[in-house]
């Protein structure tokens, strides 16, 4: 295997690895048993990817994700306020030595990567975090003003900021503005709203690769639209960002395509997709394999993402 093949290769499997941390992180601790297998798993990917393409900035951003779910699985309550932007500013006791020791780190981390990465608002957006948890209020209001900056769209972020500087207010969303993700990518949403709680159903693939959109958007898809009937709301979008000029500092373009609208059916009467009528067009700087993004103020991981909440 050559070099960048291994180094692909190495960089999906810690993207896979570091998806199911952070989901498990949500119910388990740090030390857990899992967590620590995984944890190594995704080192041990990442010093492949920097032995085979040591310019290669991913490592950085997978790392700086990883110490971030970390500090989330010793945690009771999300670490990314995902559920309540404008809960009171936190803080962790003095007395929760680990806590914040996994804080501390995480801000380490992000800071590496932003170092390697201005644009990185993975790292951004996990350095603000962590300076909240560990008291450093004024300082973490900045830096959820840059993970704003990079992202005008994060209303997380902006509410942050809001919180935690008295008297700042942030138009969120910017009308018009588009983020600074200097990676272009395409994003299936195959989902449905099953409860009146707003839970879904479904499946998202993110990828750089049309070969692997197309067959996600395939996948499944006779039982999907066999189970359609009376729905509260659904989506079939193939989202494609295509970055702007100048990575990471020139807003680039989010074009959409409703794939409902491009169904048409077979002599024998079965749907497909009319691919030839989907724009799907070839991407300037194409998102690496295994890199995850926060997009619009969500965590977005490589390749497919079921939802079955």
């Amino acid at each position: 295997m050559d070099t960048d093949a291994e180094a692909e290769s190495a960089r999906e499997a810690a993207g896979l690895s570091l998806q199911l941390y952070w989901e498990t992180a949500e119910y388990d601790a740090p030390e857990e048993a899992e967590l620590t297998e995984l944890e190594e798993e995704i080192r041990a990917y990442c010093a492949t990817v920097r032995r085979s393409a040591p310019d290669d900035t991913g490592p950085a951003t997978l790392l700086a994700f990883l110490d971030f779910a970390k500090l989330r699985a010793h945690l009771d309550e999300p670490v990314d306020h995902c559920d309540h932007w404008r809960t009171d500013p936190v803080r962790l006791d003095d007395d929760d030595e680990p806590g914040r020791e996994l804080a501390a780190e995480a801000i380490r981390s992000a800071r590496r990567a932003l170092a390697l990465r201005g644009s990185d608002n993975i790292a951004a957006f996990s350095l603000a975090c962590g300076l909240e948890w560990l008291g450093e209020h004024e300082a973490a209001a900045t830096a959820y003003l840059e993970a704003f900056r990079l992202d005008p769209q994060d209303a997380v972020a902006g509410a942050r900021a809001e919180v935690l500087q008295e008297g700042l207010k942030v138009p969120c969303p910017v009308p018009g503005r588009r983020p600074l993700q200097p990676y272009g990518f395409h994003q299936l949403v195959r989902t449905r709203v099953v409860g009146h709680s707003g839970s879904t159903q479904g499946v998202e693939c993110l990828s750089a690769d049309r070969a692997a959109i197309r067959a996600a958007a395939e996948a499944g898809l006779d039982d999907w639209l066999g189970d359609r009937g009376p729905v509260l709301d659904e989506d079939f979008m193939l989202w494609t960002w295509l970055p702007g000029e100048a990575p990471g500092e020139a807003p680039g373009e989010l074009t959409g395509v409703d794939l409902r609208k491009a169904l048409t059916r077979t002599p024998e009467g079965r749907q497909v997709i009319d691919w030839p009528a989907v724009p799907l067009p070839a991407l300037r700087r194409p998102l690496p394999a295994g890199l995850p993004v926060r997009w619009y103020g969500n965590w977005h991981f490589h390749g497919e993402t079921e939802h079955t909440d």
